[in-house]
């Protein structure tokens, strides 16, 4: 059972990871991490392939990076990190009543 959940994780923290750049003349315009990117495309395919062709058509330069910098941690901390301060922000505003 560890080794599944090991494995789970590694999966999606890999693909948080791994980001997905939209560049033009260099500068960075969109910088997503491709869990994000599959989610986005599983919902809205149709609207994905659209803004692709469209940024294509204007000039924009796609990449993959495997190991985005600022994004080395694992997804599993990220989450916790995320649940940590959302419990934190509850905890505060049910204080104050």
């Amino acid at each position: 059972m560890e080794r599944t959940q090991r494995c789970k994780g590694g999966f999606f923290s890999v693909l948080y990871r791994t980001r997905f750049r939209a560049s033009k003349n260099g500068e960075t315009v969109v910088n997503l991490s491709l869990l994000f990117s599959v989610i986005a495309l599983l919902s809205a395919p149709w609207l994905v392939i659209l803004g692709f062709l469209a940024a294509l058509t204007m000039g924009y330069r796609f990449a993959v990076v495997p190991n985005g910098a600022g994004f080395e941690k694992d997804f599993d901390d990220v989450v916790r990190n995320a649940a940590g301060n959302v419990k934190r922000a509850v905890d505060s505003v049910t204080e104050k009543r």
